[in-house]
């Protein structure tokens, strides 16, 4: 006897809830309380998403095989999950250090340790990124959504080079390290200059994990000399453009978190780990200045269970939630290892909280 599929007839278990971009965009501002939860996530891996869909046939609609499927269930995704903006992937538009089998970078020493390798490299042409997801969605993409593109530099340079490599560097061959930015950042400048063009395109969002548990990973000086200059004309750049900038890093970054809020003037902060800062003591500290987004640990999610889980939303959105700032999502990204029923836990939560 062949087992049954799960009937996609199960009833969504989440309150209903209206997209509204005007509102997202006064809750980025910090313009008061806001009238309801907004969510937001980094990411959300492709099996939670399938599971989504076996559960309440959320791509009922779509013809699976449309070259636009994959385009077409990323809009029913986010928007079952109420999410205004969300990540998009396009060809070629992020440069990636080489990997080992696909999977891993060489810590010790990368494919650049000196000047002849760096001119030897093969670097690509930001001119080849292949913006055509961005001219689907400038076509099809509902007027109350937005999608933002993740660019990283701190971590390709660092990758590149090998950190250990890079560590030497920054001391006995700065010249070299001040290359790499230049020419990673003018690739990702590129790209972006042309991206932030589409009205879809709502945020360039700058992914740096900068952080150990307890420190930054070079000194609060060298984050200065090397990373920050280049974040600011990033920013500075989908600033001109009339876009946000929303920054993700994990660790411990509190020492120079000012540098990010006074200069590189971000719109948002992602990220945050319960062993590092919580969310909620990160509101108490920094929320007039800095808007927030997720901070559900991922490791709750993972591990605990569901009224757990609602009752520590239940908590960060007590302290979060007033005067704005404030989106809830996981405090990193929607890891394929989430039981589905844990991550709806804390959707649900956040659709019927009320300030008290």
């Amino acid at each position: 006897m062949t087992k049954s599929k799960t009937p996609k007839s199960i009833k969504n278990p989440l309150p209903p809830i209206t997209l509204n971009l005007e509102g997202f965009h006064r809750n980025l501002r910090r313009e008061g309380t806001p009238d309801r939860v907004y969510f937001f996530e980094h990411g959300v891996a492709d099996n939670i998403q399938q599971e989504l869909h076996e559960r309440f046939g959320i791509w009922d609609h779509i013809d699976p095989g449309s070259p636009s499927a994959g385009w077409d269930k990323a809009i029913a995704t986010h928007r079952f999950l109420g999410h205004e903006y969300f990540r998009v992937f396009p060809e070629g538009a992020r440069l990636v250090a080489p990997r080992h089998h696909g999977e891993w970078t060489n810590q010790g020493k990368g494919v650049i340790t000196c000047m002849e390798e760096f001119e030897a490299y093969p670097w690509p042409d930001p001119e080849n990124a292949d913006l055509s997801v961005l001219d689907y969605y400038e076509q099809v993409l509902p007027p109350d959504m937005r999608v933002f593109h993740v660019v990283d530099l701190w971590e390709v340079v660092r990758d590149m080079m090998g950190f250990e490599t890079m560590c030497f560097a920054i001391y006995e061959n700065p010249e070299l390290v001040h290359n790499l930015f230049d020419r990673v950042g003018g690739f990702i400048f590129s790209v972006l200059d042309k991206c932030l063009k589409y009205q879809c395109y709502g945020a360039t969002y700058l992914a740096d994990d900068l952080g150990y548990k307890t420190s930054l990973m070079i000194s609060p000086d060298h984050v200065r000399q090397f990373i920050l200059p280049w974040h600011k004309k990033l920013a500075e750049l989908t600033h001109r453009h009339g876009k946000l900038f929303f920054f993700h890093s994990c660790g411990q970054i509190y020492s120079i978190i000012d540098d990010f809020i006074d200069i590189v003037k971000i719109d948002a902060k992602h990220s945050f780990e319960e062993n590092v800062l919580p969310v909620e003591e990160v509101k108490k500290l920094y929320g007039k200045r800095m808007t927030l987004l997720g901070g559900i640990d991922v490791d709750l999610l993972a591990r605990s269970d569901p009224d757990t889980i609602r009752k520590k939303t239940r908590l960060v959105l007590d302290i979060c939630q007033p005067g704005g700032g404030y989106f809830l999502g996981a405090g990193n990204w929607v890891t394929s290892y989430i039981p589905l029923d844990n991550y709806l836990a804390m959707l649900k939560e956040g659709r019927e909280f009320r300030m008290s």
